[in-house]
């Protein structure tokens, strides 16, 4: 059985902040257009307090605002927060609003430009994205397209993504992305041609936005050319591949993805597991336990039983018991554990471990610092007290493309390794990367 949508929703105002950070994310990392979700993070702040839901807020800043929750957050930001210290809570709290109100859709904002800009809360180093977004959804799309590949022949000549200005290069695609047939068109007929992944060029790196767009369109006939992509070794356009696949949904890409997973390379697998932990449908978890009892590689494992468990349903609690229980603990297994732990809380579903577990999980952070070494050494010469300020945030969602500029991929030339968002955080929290210091790596 899998839950209902408002019963999930219900598990946002759960009083264990794991069981409600897992249902928020079931919301807000797939690109969820449910106005009425973000009234009820409200509920939880108001309700908890600013310190904690500080992530809370953070996660929520992919979810579509009204009239009402704009002005909530604007009320927010009038009030005496003192900012000019990044490491106070009224800080990492400002900056979540301002998140909010930079990612909120230019429509309910573009009236009151100047004067969420004026808010004494309002964090001055948003201030350039939240404006741009408002400015460019006001072009026409043959101006934007200009605009585009006028990056893509200029930026090209830069040795590392992280270089460029990604983040703006991703508002214009946001602002494309509401051109409408004409502009799908133009994707389709680009994804369509022949591209080196492995070149470095204009063209190539157009693709990369190319891949982007087609999500923003929800394109459903750009499956079978996002499919493809993902089949690149290329972590860039893995994850822009990722992202438009979950933007788009559907069980035509659930069926397509399980067709293609048990004899796809490793990284078409990683990403795959991330596509089908947020595309919410019926076939999705039953695909998810299939691929899981199939799988043999630890890390897709996991990847899949988080998959599974992310539709809280409760086919999917046996098996990843058994396999957590069957195996070392180590911090990969121990995330699983806790999302299960989540789960089978909002389910009401208990098992022979799940108070052992329950108990463990009250002091997982210890825990997780306690195994990150054991797993994978100590590779990385950093102090206790970096350790404490890097985990401050460790929930915090996906990079911030409009604010934030991202990491590299393998098509451009690199002097030095590179951290990949699915591996092990160097702050030593045992985390994944992109689950812990990637937001604050910049």
């Amino acid at each position: 059985m899998r839950l209902l949508e408002e019963q999930i929703k219900q598990a946002i105002l759960h009083p264990d902040l794991p069981v409600r950070t897992l249902a928020l994310q079931y919301f807000s990392r797939s690109y969820s257009e449910d106005t009425t979700v973000m009234p009820l993070v409200i509920n939880v702040v108001e309700k908890h307090g600013r310190e904690l839901s500080i992530s809370f807020i953070r996660e929520s800043a992919s979810l579509p605002q009204t009239e009402t929750t704009i002005e909530w957050c604007m009320e927010e930001l009038r009030q005496n927060l003192v900012i000019n210290n990044e490491n106070s809570d009224d800080y990492r709290y400002a900056y979540a609003l301002s998140k909010v109100l930079t990612h909120a859709d230019p429509l309910l904002t573009r009236n009151r430009e100047l004067e969420i800009l004026g808010l004494p809360g309002f964090l001055p180093e948003l201030g350039t994205a939240f404006s741009e977004r408002i400015h460019l959804f006001a072009e026409d799309s043959g101006s934007l397209w200009n605009k585009l590949i006028d990056f893509c022949e200029r930026e090209n000549e830069k040795l590392y993504l992280s270089e460029m200005d990604l983040p703006h290069a991703y508002r214009l695609v946001e602002a494309l992305g509401h051109g409408g047939s004409i502009v799908a068109d133009q994707v389709l007929l680009m994804l369509n041609e022949n591209v080196d992944y492995s070149e470095n060029s204009p063209r190539t790196l157009m693709q990369g936005f190319i891949l982007r767009l087609a999500g923003e369109l929800r394109l459903t006939t750009a499956v079978p050319s996002l499919i493809e992509a993902l089949k690149e070794d290329d972590e860039w356009f893995n994850e822009e591949s990722q992202r438009a696949l979950i933007r788009i949904g559907g069980e035509d890409i659930v069926k397509a993805l399980s067709d293609e997973f048990p004899t796809a390379e490793w990284h078409f697998r990683l990403y795959g597991s991330g596509v089908l932990e947020q595309l919410h449908t019926d076939l999705v978890t039953q695909k998810c336990i299939e691929l899981f009892e199939e799988e043999s590689d630890e890390t897709i494992i996991t990847q899949l039983g988080q998959a599974a468990l992310s539709h809280f349903s409760t086919e999917a609690i046996e098996p990843v018991r058994l396999f957590i229980r069957n195996n070392e603990i180590d911090p990969e297994i121990l995330d699983l554990r806790e999302s299960l732990i989540s789960v089978s809380t909002v389910l009401d579903v208990e098992f022979s471990e799940y108070e052992e577990w329950k108990k463990d999980n009250e002091e997982v952070e210890a825990l997780r610092r306690k195994l990150y070494p054991e797993k994978y050494g100590n590779i990385f010469s950093i102090s206790n007290d970096l350790i404490a300020d890097l985990e401050e945030d460790t929930d915090d969602s996906a990079i911030d493309t409009f604010t934030q500029p991202a990491y590299f991929p393998n098509t451009i030339i690199r002097q030095e390794a590179r951290i990949g968002r699915n591996d092990p955080c160097p702050c030593g929290s045992g985390k994944k990367y992109k689950k812990c210091c990637l937001n604050n790596s910049n």
